[in-house]
C-alpha cells in the first residue's frame, strides 16, 4: 500500500534531499579534515575571489606546497554553504577550482573526490543533468581504476542522489543497492547508514512508502549501534514524515522530539536547515489537527531559520505554510499576501511544484472571497502543472479545491466528476485526509443529483474514514477537540439526507454521533494522571515550564492591575506570556506522543441510540430537545412520553432559520440582557417562535426540559425566552443543558459514582480572594469579572453555605485564605464545589480563561486556568462557578462550548453551575444561597429546580426582575 506522493515529496524529498545531499559532500572525512591550515584557508579564499585562469594558475604555482588535502577542506568548505543557499553556479565555480588542485596533486583519489563533489552540485540543477552524470561517471571510472571501493560507494550514491533529483527514482534505486553492496563490504558502517537512508527516499518517492519506512527504519537501528547522530537525526526525521502521511500524528511527533533530541546532542555541528523542516513539520502537525496558534508558531521559527541561512526554495515553502494557516483562520487577504510571495519565490528558483502549490491555494482563497473566475483559472494551472510532475498527491489536493468551487457555483455534475477523480487517486495512494474530504463532496453533488442511495454511502465512508484518523491525534483533549472541528460536514451531510428521507431516528442517531466526542471519550475511558507517568527529567522539563508561565503571568497581571499600568510593558509581558503558553503546550503535546499509554481510548463509547433515549427520561413530564444548526436551516428533536408507561417517541421538526440568521439573533438578545435593556420581550417572542413555537403541543405540561444546543444556541439563555402566554420558559419548567445525549448518559453514571464515594469533605467553597491589585476605583455595579474590586457579597455567599452544609462538613476560605494552592490539593475531596470569585474571560484563547484567586506561594500565580482545572482529579457532584462569563468561551463544532464547564466535565465533575454573562455581585448571592438550600435533602428538588426556584424567587423581586439579574446561572450536566 503506497501513500500520498504529495506529502511523502513536500515533507520528505523537499528536507531530505539537502540532508542526504550534504552527508554525502561529507564524504569520504579524509577530505573534510578539521585541522586544515589557516594557509591553505587563506589560499582558498584568495582562489575563489580571482577571476582570471592566468591568476588562479600563479597563485597555484606561488604555492605549490599547500596543494594538499587541507586545500581541497577548504575549498569544499567555501562550496557546501552555498549549496545551502542555492548557489549552485558559485558552488560549481569553487569544485572546479578543486578539481584543477587535485590534478595538480596528482592524486587519483582526490581527483575522483572533486569529480564526484562537482557532479552533486549539477545534480541538483535539472539543466544540468547530463553535466551531472557525466562528472559523476568520471568520478566512478577512478574509483574503480584504482581498486577504492569505498569510493566507488561514495560515487554511486551520489549518483543517486542525483537521480532522484532527476524523479527517476529507479535508476536512483539501482545506484544506491551497487553502493550498498559496496559499503557493506568494505565495512563502512555509517557510509551503509546513509546509502539506507538514501534508499528510504528513493523508494518513498517512487510511490513504494512501506519498502522506503523499513529502510529508514534500518538506517535508524544501524545508526543507533554506531552513534551516527547525523544520520540517527534523518532518519527518524523520515519515519515521522511517513506517520504524518498517514494521519498518524502521535506517532509522528513522538518521533520529531527524538530527532530534535538527537540534533541538541550534536550541538554546533548540527545541520540548521534540518532543524528548520523538523520544525516545519511538527507546524504541519499542530495545523491538521486544527491547533492554528501552535502551527503559527513553529512556522515562524522554521522560517526564521531558512531566511537566516538564505535557503530560498525553504523560504518559499514556509511563506506558502503560513499562508495556508491564515487561510484556515479566514484571514485571506493575509494568505493572499503570503502566497503570492512563495509563488514568486518559487518562480524565481523555477521550482513547478512549489508555483502549482501557491496556485493552489490561491485559487482556494479566491473561492472563498467569491472570486470564482479567477478561482477557476487559478486552480486549473494549478492542476495542469501537477499533472504534467505527475504529483498525484497534489492533484488530489486541486481536485478537491475544485470540487468544493464547483458545489458553491451549484454545479453539481462537475463537482461529482472532480470528486470520484480525486477520491479514486486519494484510495489508490493511501491519503485518508484528502479522501474524506473527496467522498464528502461526492456525498453533497449525489444528494442535489437526486441519488440518495449513492450519496448515503458516500458519506458513510467519509465518517469511516474521519473515526479511523481522529484516533491517531497526538496530545490531550483539547488536541482531539480541535482536530475535529471543521471536519463535521460528512455527518450534517447525513442528517440532512436522513431527515428528507423521513427516516427521524436514523437522523438522531446521525446528530448524536456527531456531537461531544472528546468529552465522551474521556468519560468513559476515563482519563490518565499525565504527571504519574513522566519520569524524573520529564517532571523537572513541565515544571520548569509551568513555573516560568506562572512568573510570567504574576508579572503582567501585577502589571494591568496598576492604577496606570505601562502600555509598553503590558503589551511586551502579554507576548512573553503567550509564547510561555505555546511552549507549555507543545512540551505536553510531546509528552502524550512519548507516551501511548495516556492517550484516551477513542470511540469505544456507544453512541445512544433513539430507541434507547427512553433511559434518560425519568417521568411523563420530561422532555429532551437535541438541536442541529446547519448552514439554511435548523433541525430540531424532541423525545417524551405521553404518560408514564408510554415508550419515548423522537420527532423532528425542521426550522426556517439559517445559521447566520440565528446567530445575529441571539447575540441581539444576550446583549439586550446584558445590558439590561427593558425592550428584550420582542427578541425573546421571536426567539422562542423560531425555536420552539413548532414543538409546543408535545411540550406542552412538560415541565422538565434537558437541550442539547448546537453552534451558537450554546450562547442562548433558553430560560429567558417568553411563550406566546407572555411567560417566561422558566416559569414553566425547569431547564439544564449537556452536549449530548450520550454525554448526559455518562454523566449520570459518573453522578451515580461520586455519589456512592464518601468524600471526605461535604462543601469545599471560596469567596472574595485577596487578589493583588492597585485597582481599587469605586464600581457603579459590582461584577465578577475582570475590574477585581472587593466582592464582600461573595464573601458571605460562602460564609452563608458553610451555615446550610454544617461547619463540621465544610471546608470555607476567604480572603487571602482562598488560595489557588488550596484548590489543587483539597478540591478533589468535596462532594460539592463553589467558587464565588471574580472570572475573566479570555475570548481568543478560552483555555486561558481564570478564577481569580489569592496567590498561594511563589509556584502559584492566582490564576486559576481552564486548562489546570482541566487537569485536576475531582470527584465532586457539583460544581459551581459563581462568576462572570464562566458558561462562555469557544464554541466548538460538534463539541459544545469548550471552556470552563467543558473542562470541569474532563476533571469528573457531572453538573456545573455556570454563567452565561456578567453577573451582578448582590443578586448572584442571594440566587446561590436559595439554589444550595433546595439542595438539601429536605427540599426534595433536583438540581435544575433548585436552580429554577431560586431564580423565580429574583424574578419576583421587582428590583432583581429583569433577567439580567435571574436568567444568567444556567446549568450544565446531570440535573438530578
Amino acid at each position: 500500500m503506497s501513500l500520498t506522493l504529495r506529502k511523502v515529496l513536500c515533507l520528505l524529498a523537499l528536507t531530505l534531499n539537502f540532508s542526504i545531499f550534504n552527508a554525502a559532500l561529507a564524504q569520504p572525512k579524509s577530505l573534510v579534515n578539521a585541522s586544515a591550515t589557516t594557509e591553505a584557508n587563506e589560499l582558498a579564499a584568495a582562489l575563489v575571489r580571482t577571476k582570471s585562469d592566468a591568476e588562479q594558475q600563479e597563485l597555484l604555482a606561488q604555492h605549490a606546497q599547500l596543494l594538499n588535502a587541507s586545500l581541497l577542506a577548504a575549498l569544499k568548505s567555501l562550496a557546501t554553504p552555498l549549496i545551502q543557499k542555492g548557489e549552485y553556479a558559485e558552488a560549481a565555480r569553487i569544485s572546479q577550482l578543486a578539481i584543477r588542485v587535485a590534478e595538480k596533486m596528482g592524486d587519483r583519489t582526490a581527483l575522483g573526490s572533486t569529480l564526484c563533489d562537482l557532479g552533486s552540485v549539477y545534480g541538483r540543477q535539472q539543466n544540468r543533468a547530463a553535466d551531472s552524470l557525466a562528472y559523476l561517471q568520471k568520478s566512478l571510472a577512478i574509483f574503480e581504476e584504482v581498486g577504492n571501493k569505498k569510493e566507488q560507494a561514495r560515487a554511486l550514491q551520489a549518483m543517486g542522489v542525483a537521480y532522484g533529483l532527476q524523479r527517476r527514482h529507479q535508476l536512483a534505486i539501482d545506484s544506491y543497492n551497487k553502493s550498498l553492496v559496496l559499503s557493506e563490504e568494505v565495512g563502512d558502517k555509517n557510509l551503509t547508514a546513509l546509502i539506507l537512508n538514501s534508499l528510504g527516499l528513493a523508494y518513498s518517492q517512487k510511490g513504494d512508502v512501506e519498502v522506503g519506512v523499513d529502510y529508514y527504519k534500518k538506517a535508524r537501528v544501524l545508526s543507533e549501534q554506531i552513534d551516527d547522530k547525523s544520520i540517527l537525526h534523518m532518519a527518524l526525521n523520515n519515519i515521522a514524515t511517513y506517520y504524518i502521511a498517514q494521519g498518524r500524528f502521535a506517532e509522528a511527533l513522538d518521533y520529531l522530539q527524538k530527532s530534535l533530541k538527537v540534533m541538541e546532542a550534536l550541538g554546533n555541528d548540527a545541520d540548521r536547515r534540518s532543524l528548520a523542516y523538523k520544525l516545519q513539520n511538527i507546524g504541519l502537525i499542530y495545523r491538521r489537527q486544527g491547533r492554528l496558534d501552535q502551527a503559527l508558531a513553529y512556522s515562524q521559527k522554521s522560517l526564521n531559520i531558512l531566511v537566516e541561512i538564505d535557503d530560498k526554495f525553504g523560504t518559499a515553502n514556509l511563506q506558502n505554510n503560513i499562508g495556508v494557516i491564515y487561510k484556515a483562520q479566514e484571514h485571506y487577504e493575509q494568505s493572499l499576501e503570503w502566497f503570492q510571495k512563495a509563488k514568486q519565490g518559487y518562480e524565481a528558483i523555477k521550482a513547478t511544484p512549489g508555483v502549482a502549490r501557491a496556485l493552489n491555494n490561491i485559487g482556494d482563497v479566491y473561492r472563498q472571497q467569491g472570486r470564482f473566475a479567477e478561482a477557476q483559472e487559478a486552480l486549473q494551472a494549478s492542476l495542469r502543472l501537477r499533472e504534467e510532475i505527475r504529483d498525484r498527491g497534489g492533484v488530489v489536493l486541486t481536485l478537491n479545491n475544485l470540487s468544493r468551487l464547483y458545489l458553491d457555483q451549484k454545479k453539481y455534475s462537475e463537482t461529482l466528476d472532480a470528486s470520484k477523480r480525486a477520491a479514486q487517486i486519494a484510495e489508490e495512494i493511501n491519503d485518508p485526509e484528502d479522501l474524506w474530504t473527496a467522498q464528502d463532496r461526492m456525498g453533497r453533488a449525489l444528494t442535489a443529483l437526486g441519488q440518495p442511495a449513492a450519496a448515503r454511502e458516500s458519506f458513510l465512508r467519509a465518517i469511516s474514514t474521519l473515526e479511523t484518523l481522529r484516533k491517531q491525534v497526538a496530545g490531550g483533549e483539547q488536541q482531539q477537540q480541535s482536530f475535529m472541528e471543521d471536519k463535521f460536514s460528512p455527518w450534517l451531510g447525513m442528517i440532512d439526507l436522513l431527515v428528507a428521507e423521513k427516516q427521524y431516528a436514523d437522523a438522531f442517531n446521525m446528530a448524536e454521533q456527531s456531537k461531544a466526542r472528546v468529552l465522551l471519550d474521556a468519560l468513559q475511558g476515563g482519563r490518565t494522571a499525565l504527571r504519574k507517568s513522566l519520569s524524573a527529567e520529564e517532571l523537572k522539563g513541565e515544571e520548569q515550564r509551568r513555573l516560568h508561565l506562572v512568573s510570567l503571568n504574576s508579572q503582567f497581571t501585577t502589571e494591568i492591575r496598576r492604577d496606570k499600568p505601562d502600555a509598553a510593558r503590558v503589551a511586551e509581558l502579554k507576548a512573553n506570556v503567550e509564547t510561555a503558553r505555546l511552549e507549555y503546550e507543545a512540551f505536553e503535546t510531546a509528552l502524550y506522543a512519548a507516551h501511548p499509554e495516556l492517550r484516551v481510548h477513542r470511540g469505544e463509547a456507544p453512541i445512544i441510540k433513539a430507541q434507547e433515549i427512553g433511559a434518560l427520561l425519568p417521568d411523563e413530564k420530561t422532555a429532551l430537545l437535541e438541536y442541529v444548526v446547519t448552514a439554511d436551516k435548523t433541525y430540531l428533536f424532541v423525545s417524551s412520553k405521553k404518560t408514564a408507561n408510554d415508550e419515548s417517541s423522537i420527532q423532528l421538526y425542521t426550522l426556517p432559520v439559517d445559521h447566520e440568521l440565528l446567530a445575529q439573533q441571539i447575540e441581539h438578545f444576550r446583549d439586550q440582557l446584558a445590558a439590561r435593556d427593558l425592550g428584550f420581550r420582542s427578541s425573546a417572542g421571536k426567539l422562542y417562535e423560531l425555536l420552539l413555537k413548532s414543538a409546543e403541543p408535545q411540550l406542552r405540561n412538560k415541565n422538565n426540559l434537558i437541550i442539547v444546543p448546537d453552534d451558537t444556541l450554546w450562547d442562548l439563555p433558553f430560560q429567558a425566552l417568553v411563550t406566546a402566554q407572555n411567560k417566561f420558559l422558566i416559569e414553566n419548567a425547569a431547564i439544564a443543558y449537556a452536549p449530548s445525549f450520550t454525554v448526559l448518559r455518562e454523566m449520570s453514571r459518573r453522578r451515580d459514582a461520586n455519589t456512592a464515594a464518601t468524600p471526605a469533605t461535604g462543601l469545599f467553597a471560596l469567596g472574595n480572594p485577596s487578589v493583588a491589585t492597585e485597582i481599587m476605583q469605586p464600581v457603579a455595579m459590582k461584577t465578577r469579572d475582570g475590574n477585581l474590586a472587593p466582592l464582600p457579597e461573595a464573601e458571605e455567599e460562602v460564609k452563608a453555605l458553610r451555615g446550610i452544609y454544617g461547619r463540621s462538613g465544610s471546608r470555607v476560605y476567604v480572603g487571602p485564605e482562598a488560595r489557588e494552592d488550596r484548590v489543587k490539593r483539597e478540591a478533589g475531596n468535596a462532594r460539592i464545589l463553589h467558587f464565588a470569585t471574580h472570572g475573566i474571560l479570555d475570548n481568543t484563547s478560552p483555555m486561558y480563561s481564570h478564577l481569580a484567586l489569592a496567590q498561594g506561594g511563589p509556584n502559584e500565580d492566582g490564576l486559576l486556568e481552564a486548562w489546570e482545572l482541566m487537569q485536576l482529579d475531582l470527584h465532586a457532584e457539583l460544581a459551581v462557578l459563581s462568576a462572570c462569563e464562566t458558561a462562555r468561551g469557544h464554541i466548538g463544532p460538534g463539541e459544545g462550548m469548550v471552556g470552563f464547564s467543558w473542562a470541569m466535565f474532563i476533571a469528573g465533575v457531572p453538573s456545573i453551575v455556570v454563567s452565561q454573562w456578567k453577573v451582578e455581585s448582590g443578586s448572584t448571592r442571594e440566587l446561590m444561597v436559595d439554589f444550595h438550600r433546595g439542595l438539601l435533602p429536605a427540599a426534595r428538588l433536583s438540581k435544575s429546580e433548585a436552580l429554577r426556584q431560586a431564580s423565580l424567587r429574583l424574578m419576583k423581586n421587582s428590583t432583581t426582575s429583569h433577567p439580567f439579574y435571574w436568567a444568567g446561572f444556567v446549568l450544565v450536566g446531570d440535573g438530578r
